[in-house]
């Protein structure tokens, strides 16, 4: 079975057990990185190819809208259903709501860690002077790696990302690095020390992105 690209009109040969039977199927064009919908016809021999109406409350397309993730198997592509398809980016009021939630779960965990390490601390040393200073480290190290883990994680989000449904993928829809995700985390200091301004960027950029996003090369998106 042959399909078409309706964009740079590049034909790629693929085996009919490689879509989905009786649902969408979308793809990413390895040419030019055109979106690809694939809906099963009343033929059993064809398919109805077209390209994907872009998600924006704009009236002006993004060309660079997120695309999902394409593996290559031998030169073929492997099809995901549309239910897992680009949901849109998450709005600014659902990414705070996210971060608060990020920050109950990270004070309740720094007080437990935070407590032990202070009592082994104590009892190696006989004193707590210095103390403070072991715990703003130690606090530091715990929020990089809550964020930079989870992020790069299967599941592409910290605990408040997944209870509101929102993920952080790079520009092309793709899983971040724990690289990038760190780059991510560290980049918040910019946006932090400008007066918060980075952050508010979200509720204005046509991608939701603040300025940690941009620095970064991320998107924050929803997941269902």
């Amino acid at each position: 079975m042959q399909i078409l690209c309706p964009t740079c009109n590049t034909k790629y040969k693929i085996s009919s057990d490689k879509i989905p039977q009786g649902k969408k199927a979308a793809a990413t064009c390895k040419k030019c990185g055109s979106r690809i919908i694939i809906e099963p016809s009343a033929g059993q021999e064809q398919v109805c190819i077209f390209q994907a109406e872009p998600v924006s409350i704009s009236t002006t397309p993004s060309p660079v809208a997120p695309t999902p993730s394409i593996n290559d198997e031998s030169g073929e592509f492997t099809f995901i259903t549309e239910d897992n398809a680009f949901q849109g980016y998450a709005g600014f009021w659902k990414r705070f709501a996210a971060a608060i939630i990020d920050g109950f779960s990270l004070m309740i965990g720094g007080f437990i860690i935070g407590g032990f390490i202070g009592l082994i601390y104590g009892l190696a040393t006989g004193t707590s002077q210095g103390a403070d200073i072991l715990g703003n480290v130690a606090g530091i190290a715990l929020g990089w790696l809550y964020f930079a883990i989870m992020e790069s994680s299967s599941k592409q989000g910290t605990l408040g990302k997944m209870a509101l449904g929102i993920k952080v993928t790079d520009l092309s829809g793709n899983a971040i690095s724990f690289g990038k995700a760190t780059g991510r985390h560290f980049s918040k200091i910019v946006s932090m020390i400008i007066l918060s301004i980075g952050y508010l960027l979200a509720a204005f950029t046509p991608k939701k992105q603040g300025l940690h996003d941009m620095m970064a090369g991320c998107l924050v998106v929803n997941s269902r």
